[in-house]
């Protein structure tokens, strides 16, 4: 599937799990958890992260929708709300029938599944309804939790290391995992 324009932007749930578009309320909150240290050390989000950020953020979601380029979601606890993480199909137009997806957990939302439950959401909606036929995730080499989160995802480890995406760096520190549709 080549690049056709807008992605609309779903919602998807799995019990008290909540996969949402982003809101412009939404960046308080993404402000604070991205104030964890753990979460640029992993991931190309910016530190410090500050509110202008995630109002960018949530701008650019939009805009990458409106391209079909990237769709990013929010990971929310259905009952009460409360922001447990990121979650992205990105890379759209890279080649057909190819997506990356990247994320990130907040602190106090780890070790209970979360990550693991959201990636299998989307990559299930990505196959089905982008009809995606390639998907990956690029986690750090030293990064065990994220790893661990794409084979329990039902990811497969390709053995490979890769530049980092969407960065100038051409050294090899991401492994690639992949899921075929």
């Amino acid at each position: 599937m080549r690049n056709t324009g807008r992605v609309n932007v779903p919602t998807l749930r799995d019990g008290d799990l909540l996969l949402r578009p982003k809101l412009p309320g939404d960046a308080d909150a993404l402000t604070a958890a991205c104030q964890d240290p753990e979460i640029s050390r992993w991931t190309l989000v910016p530190s410090p992260y500050t509110r202008a950020d995630a109002d960018h953020f949530i701008a650019i979601s939009e805009q990458e929708a409106a391209a079909g380029t990237a769709v990013h979601l929010i990971a929310v606890d259905a009952e009460d709300g409360r922001l447990l993480g990121s979650f992205s199909v990105m890379e759209l137009d890279r080649e057909p029938g190819y997506g990356e997806i990247g994320y990130w957990v907040a602190a106090d939302a780890r070790g209970r599944g979360v990550a693991t439950r959201a990636v299998r959401l989307l990559t299930d909606w990505a196959h089905a309804e982008l009809g995606l036929t390639r998907l990956e995730i690029l986690p750090h080499k030293d990064n065990a939790p994220s790893r661990r989160v794409a084979e329990k995802a039902g990811y497969r480890d390709t053995g490979r290391l890769v530049a980092p995406p969407r960065e100038e760096s051409d050294e090899p520190v991401f492994m690639e995992y992949v899921a075929d549709g």
